[in-house]
């Protein structure tokens, strides 16, 4: 436990029970969304082809998958790094190049453990995407927030230009976060950007990275903007500045950690609206931090349960490759690492202070012996039905 409290602080984890004080999953519209049936659930059968490589799968149809990775347990446990090997394509470091991690005293910067991963992704032809430049949580305690366009300015350079040569780090999350969860968390009604964050300041980092290396793709990442919400509207608002301002940002990253229930479902259409917006704006939509929780009425079994997260990753990458998404990262590969399961960080309401419903918490692709799950088949059926 005291490791799982360090490596919790050190990644710098968001809290789940903020998303949904924020809303993003709403009472479905449509009712047929919120249950599986026996359509969508053909590809649970044997017909998924658990043989190949998610990160085969993906490259036939021009696409990429990916796991957030520790460099501790790459380095510690054989069975997990040979999983990344065999099934990624792209990979995020949980914490090892935030703030706190990469520049824990003003100006001093360390990159040993990102280092590590970035050797790994090279050793097994995996691309690197850099998460994150700026963000309120995975900081030092020294830094303020937000932090002056001096220090800013500072830390792009010292840690982009690390990488400017890297042959696998591909892609940053320029910024993480930087809209506010909720209206009562903001000084700015129209962007909704967190207090004391101001458009020009994000406007200026964006550019002072592509001062120092423009062969990167950038991405603005947040939570909360899967569907048609408060949040939702303020990050395209953000994204239209930052394009009206000529200011290079390749894409929109949508974390995706996503709840699903029987008593609720997903804004579809809301989702879908969230994704056109961002096409027509040539802001390519990208998943970075996907995971799935179902929340209660639980099912009876645990098999159910399975069945019901995979038709959940199904449905819903359905709807990004419909859009265009051509990279899905999950937050995590195995359940042995999944953050939620950690009593701090998992949904209060139903897990928290239930034990016994834990088991219950069984949202990544493989379970905790590193064996596929159906998640993972039905990961595999959304690649092989991509067009």
């Amino acid at each position: 436990m005291p490791y799982r409290r360090k490596f919790l602080k050190r990644a710098g984890y968001t809290t789940l029970s903020a998303l949904l004080t924020m809303g993003f999953l709403q009472k479905d519209r449509q009712k047929e969304d919120g249950s599986t049936n026996a359509a969508t659930a053909n590809y649970l059968s044997a017909s998924a082809n658990v043989d190949s490589p998610l990160r085969q799968l993906a490259a036939a149809k021009g696409k990429l998958y990916g796991a957030a990775v520790s460099s501790e347990f790459l380095l510690q446990e054989k069975g997990y790094a040979d999983l990344i090997a065999r099934e990624c394509s792209i990979v995020t470091p949980n914490g090892e190049l935030k703030w706190n991690a990469t520049e824990p005293q003003p100006g001093k910067f360390t990159f040993e453990s990102a280092d590590a991963i970035a050797g790994f992704c090279q050793k097994h032809n995996i691309q690197l995407h850099g998460h994150t430049l700026f963000w309120h949580m995975g900081k030092p305690d020294w830094l303020p927030y937000p932090p002056t366009l001096k220090m800013l300015e500072r830390h792009v350079k010292g840690v982009m230009g690390h990488y400017r040569n890297s042959p696998v780090l591909k892609s940053w999350d320029i910024a993480n976060e930087i809209i506010a969860d909720s209206e009562n968390e903001t000084d700015n009604p129209t962007y909704g950007l967190r207090k004391g964050v101001k458009r020009e300041l994000i406007r200026d980092l964006f550019l002072i990275a592509a001062s120092v290396d423009n062969t990167k793709k950038f991405y603005l990442n947040d939570f909360g903007i899967e569907g048609a919400t408060w949040k939702s509207d303020r990050f395209l608002k953000m994204v239209e500045y930052l394009k009206n301002n000529d200011v290079k940002i390749d894409g929109a990253g949508i974390q995706s950690h996503l709840w699903f229930s029987s008593a609720y479902g997903f804004d579809r259409q809301g989702f879908n609206s969230v994704l056109k917006r961002l096409n027509d704006l040539q802001v390519k939509p990208i998943i970075t931090e996907l995971d799935i929780i179902i929340d209660a009425p639980l099912p009876d079994s645990i098999k159910k349960l399975d069945q019901m997260v995979a038709d959940s990753y199904k449905r819903y990458l359905d709807l990004c490759f419909a859009a265009g998404v051509d990279t899905v990262i999950t937050w995590g590969i195995t359940d042995r690492h999944t953050w939620i399961r950690h009593p701090d960080w998992m949904p209060g309401k139903t897990f928290r202070n239930n034990p016994s419903l834990w088991k219950f918490l069984r949202p990544l692709p493989f379970d905790e012996n590193l064996q596929p799950k159906l998640a993972r088949n039905a990961i595999a059926q959304a690649f092989q039905q991509a067009t």
